[in-house]
């Protein structure tokens, strides 16, 4: 049921809200509206499912999340002396109609931490992280926290959802091993793609000489003679071989 707090009866011959409208999200809050007036005034009609209150010349306008499902709309009439009156139309969305993070992107050094992204919405969103990091919504601000990674390079993506709105943010945290070569130092020969050997054409294969084969060596020597396989292996061009 709504809340009236009322000054004294009559008084104002003129009553003038900075605002004659205001419009709630789906979970609710306070406004306040200015009001200015030559004498009292009092709230004579408000909906069921707003609390109106007078703190002096401001009107406090609450609502609670909207749970039916449906848009709310209905007006607060404010009375002064006689026939005098003004109206604030209240409106409730009955659902999330956006979900916009300050950015898409976040990135964390091995040893972790916590980041914060705003996010701009009009509803509650479930979040949902990646293995590897928490993340909480509260008050339009995700936080995001990250350990200390001892291991790999980490990467996923955060999802918030509210109703049938949704949005990502991608979250990544270097690692104490490479993660091209997974702390190896090696990666997959580009040339011979891991086999150690290159096919020229017809039944030829050599040596693949990238990764330490010794390709074709003799003219006139036997096939298993001058064959010599290469590892399959490279250097990782991302750590240099390091594995770090």
């Amino acid at each position: 049921m709504a809340l009236l707090v009322l000054t004294a009866c009559g008084g104002a011959m003129v009553i003038n809200p900075e605002k004659n409208a205001v419009d709630f999200t789906i979970e609710g809050g306070e406004e306040k509206v200015d009001v200015k007036a030559d004498g009292t005034w009092n709230v004579k009609e408000c909906p069921e499912w707003v609390t109106a209150e007078i703190q002096d010349s401001i009107l406090v306008i609450k609502t609670a999340r909207n749970e039916t499902g449906a848009v709310r709309e209905g007006d607060i009439v404010l009375a002064g002396k006689g026939q005098v009156q003004a109206a604030i139309k209240v409106t409730q969305a009955a659902k999330c109609t956006r979900i916009n993070p300050e950015t898409d992107k976040v990135e964390f050094e091995k040893e972790g931490g916590t980041q914060t992204v705003k996010i701009d919405t009009d509803g509650s969103p479930q979040v949902e992280a990646p293995e590897g990091f928490t993340a909480t919504y509260a008050g339009g601000v995700l936080t995001i926290n990250a350990p200390s990674n001892e291991g790999g390079g980490k990467s996923g993506e955060i999802k918030l959802t509210s109703d049938d709105q949704s949005a990502t943010i991608a979250v990544t945290q270097k690692g104490n091993i490479c993660p091209k070569c997974n702390g190896t130092g090696k990666v997959k020969c580009s040339k011979c793609h891991g086999r150690g050997k290159v096919s020229y054409g017809g039944d030829a294969e050599w040596g693949c000489t990238k990764c330490g084969g010794r390709g074709y060596y003799g003219e006139g020597m036997e096939y298993g003679d001058y064959i010599v396989k290469g590892s399959g292996k490279m250097k990782c061009p991302q750590c240099g071989g390091s594995g770090h």
